[in-house]
């Protein structure tokens, strides 16, 4: 019930200060008055519709065993239908429902058993936003809703166990926002469970393994010329009510840097450090990345090639402190969408730590509306595994590599699509004769 009453609370305060502050248009600099007739022409309503169709086929993804059966094989089909009613430039209430159904060839009914079901029709967002308070640069946005920073280092998903059916956050962001820089102070509550809003159809779905809270801030300043550079402080709670996962608060602070050099060459670098404890352990972790992309300023050949690599740290299980890093809320594939699930055998589905990575790419734009992007990781164990009573890990410290070979084309605004195929080729962290690993994904989806 006091998640119900968090939720109302917001939308409600959101609302008195948007009735408090009526009144001259902070974007146009009209009166109210001129603003409601300006509106008046233009409906302030709004909808759209979203569908995503993927078939996904994935080979020993868990035990990199082909003599145990673990495929998976199946047919995703997301529908999302949103509205948003904005009277004014700088006010607006928006709502989108989601429904993803699935289809399983392998194994026949699904892991839980679910065989082919129409599933849970859920509320992916739903909040009041006010761009501004009293004509100043300050504004908020209340409810449910995405929040993502940088590249999804630190903030991307707030409930990865659903898989990509939703990103959504409940929280209070507040902003100012001065031209070319910004500043946001947001307010977090991501139950396990989908308790705040109503569920159609309610499958009793995990989003996450444990209740999390937090706040965070986050600083970005584009006064520079052809920088960017992004500051944050963000902390979070795991608090599991079924008592199987320690009880964690993590303080991570970082900066981010991005931007253009001799005009031929983009770059980007993020750095983070954590500290706070895990159960009765103290905590203390960092992680990073770094990249570089040359664009051949002439388009006389239609190539990029990047390079770059990441490094999140990982337990010592020699020491008393606990090292591993924490992905905070970056739950999600942002390295790929195949090594998520050989993740499961340690800390979890996409849960990013003891990692260290170097890539290179080339992407080949062969049509304007269609291009090939092909991307190889060297990936390695900073410490040896935690787990090295299960059978799917060895001795050493090498990963493997991973290839990704995407095409993806967008034929209209409206419709687009993609083919990926990735493969995991296990080096000596996996036991002695563990196979080969395949993703492949096909995908169409409309927009209007």
């Amino acid at each position: 019930m006091s998640r119900y009453l968090l939720m109302i609370l917001f939308i409600l305060v959101a609302v008195s200060i948007g009735a408090a502050y009526a009144g001259e248009s902070p974007v146009t600099g009209l009166s109210q008055a001129e603003t409601d007739t300006m509106a008046a022409e233009a409906s302030p309503w709004d909808w759209g519709f979203r569908f995503r169709l993927r078939e996904t086929y994935i080979v020993d993804p868990f035990d990199l065993n082909s003599d145990h059966f673990d495929d998976r094989h199946l047919f995703r089909f997301r529908t999302q239908v949103w509205g948003s009613y904005t009277p004014n430039d700088w006010w607006k209430v928006h709502a989108m429902l989601n429904n993803e159904h699935r289809r399983w060839l392998k194994p026949e009914d699904g892991p839980r058993g679910d065989g082919f079901t129409w599933n849970e029709v859920i509320f992916e967002s739903l909040y009041i936003e006010g761009k501004t308070i009293n004509y100043t640069p300050y504004g908020f946005k209340a409810g449910r809703q995405n929040i993502f920073y940088g590249e999804g280092l630190i903030c991307w998903d707030g409930g990865p166990l659903d898989g990509s059916r939703t990103a959504y956050f409940n929280a209070l962001l507040l902003q100012g926002d001065w031209g070319r820089r910004r500043l946001d102070l947001h307010f977090i509550s991501n139950p396990e469970k989908d308790d705040y809003l109503p569920v159609i159809n309610d499958q009793d779905r995990y989003l996450i393994e444990w209740d999390e809270t937090g706040a965070g801030l986050y600083y970005t300043d584009e006064s520079f010329a052809g920088k960017k550079l992004e500051m944050y402080y963000f902390y979070k709670n795991e608090n599991d009510p079924d008592g199987i996962f320690p009880e964690s608060d993590i303080h991570t602070v970082g900066a981010r840097a991005t931007g253009r050099a001799w005009d031929t060459f983009d770059f980007g670098i993020e750095w983070a450090s954590q500290i706070g404890d895990r159960g009765d352990a103290n905590r203390i972790g960092w992680g990073g990345y770094l990249w570089g992309k040359y664009n051949d300023p002439k388009d006389i050949l239609p190539l990029d090639f990047g390079f770059g690599g990441f490094a999140l740290s990982g337990d010592d299980s020699a020491t008393t402190d606990y090292e591993g890093w924490n992905p905070v809320y970056s739950r999600w594939p942002k390295w790929s969408e195949l090594y998520i699930y050989t993740l499961v055998n340690e800390r979890g589905v996409a849960y990013w730590e003891n990692i260290a990575s170097s890539w290179l790419n080339v992407a080949w734009t062969t049509h304007p509306r269609v291009q090939v992007d092909w991307k190889v990781y060297w990936m390695w164990a900073l410490e040896e595994t935690p787990f090295p009573e299960r059978e799917v890990f060895g001795e050493g410290k090498f990963r493997g590599n991973i290839s990704a070979l995407k095409l993806k084309w967008n034929w209209t605004e409206y419709l687009s699509g993609h083919l990926l195929w990735e493969a995991l080729m296990p080096g000596d962290y996996y036991a002695d004769g563990s196979d080969y690993s395949h993703f492949l994904r096909a995908e169409l989806y409309f927009r209007y």
